[in-house]
């Protein structure tokens, strides 16, 4: 999780230690600090995830990414907002990301 209080960068890039496919519609992103072997270190997103990991890679803001979850989904600004901090917190607990 980010530390509390700090709210997500508006500038998200994807780790330089992973590499990313996608396959079958679902992003998988395996980080290559680990071994290969490492079931753990293997990560697939749904489609939403799959499309904001997406974005990410495309260097997008994250205010591109609350506008498709508020366009794609119908949510509210704030629920949008939040559901992307989450999965930018998660993303960013699992070392996939980097931001400034």
């Amino acid at each position: 999780m980010l530390p509390p209080g700090q709210s997500t960068p508006k500038e998200v890039r994807r780790s330089r230690n992973i590499v990313s496919r996608v396959v079958a519609d679902e992003a998988i992103v395996v980080p290559i600090r680990r071994g290969a072997a490492d079931m753990d270190s293997i990560y697939t997103f749904n489609e939403t995830g799959t499309m904001l990991w997406a974005m990410i890679e495309q260097s997008r803001s994250a205010a591109d990414m609350v506008r498709y979850l508020e366009l794609e989904y119908g949510l509210s600004a704030e629920q949008a907002h939040a559901d992307m901090e989450k999965f930018v917190a998660e993303l960013n607990e699992a070392g996939l990301i980097e931001h400034d």
